[in-house]
């Protein structure tokens, strides 16, 4: 009988314990006063001053090195603004690419890079390749792709070939280059090649 007696204690005990945890914290789930969610918004979470980033392929050899002088990062969207944006592509079986622009975002980890004010493009002549060379207020430049287009006006010389027109695409993979809406095409004195009327189909450069 005494037997039975403290078991029946124990186990009263032991669920008035339970009883008494379960309520303790329970209130003090109630009484603590969480924060709600921090909302994003378009703020800097962090910053880099001359900041260098070297994208690689899948075989860890360096395909374009990019680098400014300020790099601010913001959560909301997870891009970068970059101040007075460098990048060049080097990869063995293409022409070296060289970009610059005062201003640059980079979204999409790095895969897109829209750069703005004062756009020039440089591909570096070789192999019987000319010297290339663009300018516009704004480009888009995908540098995994190796390619670079804008919808705004552009000015390309081509060796002693100079085209202006609105919008643009070069692809260094396959060099080919197409200028949309040609308003304006130059020879430049000297060059034995006539001039030719403007044209909307891609050519290699």
């Amino acid at each position: 009988m005494k037997d039975r007696f403290a078991s029946g204690v124990s186990i009263a005990l032991l669920a008035a314990l339970v009883a008494g945890t379960w309520w303790a914290a329970d209130y003090a789930k109630r009484a603590v006063r969480e924060d709600p969610p921090r909302r994003l918004t378009h703020e800097i979470d962090s910053f880099v001053e001359q900041f260098v980033m070297v994208r690689s392929d899948e075989h860890g050899m360096p395909m374009t090195r990019m680098e400014g002088d300020r790099l601010e990062h913001y959560p909301d969207d997870d891009s970068s603004e970059v101040t007075q944006f460098r990048a060049v592509s080097q990869r063995t079986e293409r022409p070296t690419m060289t970009a610059t622009s005062q201003h640059a975002r980079m979204d999409q980890d790095g895969a897109r890079v829209v750069m703005r004010g004062d756009v020039q493009l440089r591909r570096l002549p070789g192999q019987g390749r000319p010297e290339l060379n663009i300018r516009s207020e704004e480009v888009t430049l995908l540098p995994d792709e190796d390619v670079a287009y804008t919808d705004l006006p552009a000015t390309v010389v081509n060796g002693t070939t100079r085209v202006q027109g609105r919008g643009m695409r070069y692809d260094n993979v396959s060099r080919e280059l197409k200028v949309n809406e040609q308003t304006r095409v130059q020879i430049v004195p000297g060059s034995t090649r006539p001039a030719a009327p403007p044209a909307r189909q891609p050519s290699k450069g």
